[in-house]
């Protein structure tokens, strides 16, 4: 009897000796979160720096210069001379959105060429500070009161090319709607059109006359 209880102590000694040297093993063992040569970070450090799904250390990636996100498209930062193609056909007209994200009102340049180049139409329209000025190439006849004090400007056929200079903190949206007819309500459903305004210079978008 002795004898078997001796045996029993054994196999329980050696086994809790087995265990405590695996255990001793795989604290030393390199792993995928602590890798060989790995240096811990102290505690501190660590809240200093933040979690994964909050970091609030300095950041690990930088995105070289040439690679950052250019301003050519900050118009509101400057002035700016926009080029588009206006429509104001029997059946279509063009509308145009300018709207002023400063403070104090400022003047918008509008200029229309023929196809020839000539110049045809040359007028300015006032933007107030933080308001909107919508324009239509045809009369605005609707219920909506925001397009009470929508500016008219005929642009009819002759118009085959416009510029718009934007002061300043002015910014300029517009399309061309088929409104088949010389009023225009912005509460019919019609096709429709965005505008594309272009940067080029006038050599490169208006047409070269030959005198």
């Amino acid at each position: 009897m002795k004898r078997q209880l001796f045996l029993v102590a054994a196999v329980i000694l050696g086994l809790a000796l087995a265990f405590s040297f695996q255990a001793l093993t795989s604290a030393q063992t390199p792993s995928d979160s602590q890798p060989a040569g790995a240096t811990a970070v102290p505690p501190e450090k660590a809240a200093q720096e933040g979690g994964d799904s909050n970091p609030s250390g300095e950041p690990e990636v930088s995105i070289p210069e040439k690679y950052l996100p250019s301003r050519a498209d900050a118009a509101s930062d400057a002035a700016a001379t926009l080029y588009f193609t206006p429509q104001d056909e029997n059946t279509s007209t063009t509308i145009l959105f300018l709207y002023n994200t400063g403070t104090i009102s400022a003047t918008v340049g509008l200029t229309t060429y023929k196809t020839t180049g000539g110049q045809y139409i040359d007028t300015s329209v006032d933007v107030p500070g933080g308001g909107l000025v919508r324009i239509s190439g045809d009369t605005v006849n609707t219920v909506s009161a925001s397009w009470d004090d929508a500016v008219v400007v005929n642009f009819t056929t002759s118009s085959s090319y416009a510029k718009m200079t934007l002061p300043a903190g002015v910014k300029a949206e517009g399309y061309v709607a088929w409104n088949g007819g010389s009023t225009y309500d912005p509460l019919d459903v019609v096709p429709t059109l965005p505008l594309r305004f272009s940067i080029d210079p006038p050599t490169v978008f208006l047409p070269t006359v030959v005198r």
